[in-house]
């Protein structure tokens, strides 16, 4: 229960700081979310004032559950991963909530400043976004390194140029292949 809490009180505070969100979800009051991670689950209901309220749920209206490819890219992708979740339930509660999720934006600085003062807290957020760009840049150098490795010198993947080749040639070895069946069903008659 109290991870439900942390997930219930996170949830809301992010809603608060993002400006129209909450409205966004007032439409869907009463409906049911449940996020099935691997080792828990946490059930939702909408409340009245558009915000998460922990709840035991039966049959939800949503479910949400993350994959492989969304816990590989969250770190580096952030909301953008979202879409790798796989989703299923209501259209409509579920397209206001990836509007909704969209939205959420973190303002990490409002939040450190009552505790290490404003000064600190645009320093120590400029440093986070600046060290997240690097390690996002790195990553990203990274994979093309390793693409550039495995396709030029350890010749394990196909260049996309051959590969467009490969596709060319074969899209015109079936279209002569048609053309001689065609022939041949005319001969036959």
């Amino acid at each position: 229960m109290i991870a439900a809490g942390l997930l219930e009180r996170s949830l809301n505070h992010l809603l608060r700081q993002s400006p129209g969100a909450r409205d966004a979800l007032l439409r869907h009051a009463g409906a049911s979310v449940r996020f099935d991670l691997a080792l828990a689950r946490f059930d939702f209901r909408i409340a009245d004032d558009g915000y998460f309220s922990a709840a035991v749920i039966e049959t939800p209206d949503v479910v949400i559950r993350p994959t492989a490819d969304l816990v590989t890219r969250l770190p580096f992708f952030g909301r953008d991963a979202l879409r790798h979740a796989d989703y299923s339930g209501d259209p409509a509660l579920l397209a206001t909530l990836d509007r909704v999720f969209r939205q959420l934006d973190w303002d990490i600085e409002a939040d450190l400043a009552p505790i290490v003062g404003d000064i600190a807290a645009h320093r120590l957020a400029t440093l986070g976004a600046s060290l997240t760009g690097q390690v996002r840049h790195s990553a990203d150098a990274l994979g093309r390194n390793i693409g550039e490795y495995l396709v030029e010198e350890a010749e394990l993947m196909a260049r996309g140029v051959d590969v467009a080749r490969f596709n060319a040639e074969v899209d015109a070895l079936a279209d002569a292949v048609a053309r001689l069946e065609a022939r041949l069903n005319q001969y036959a008659q």
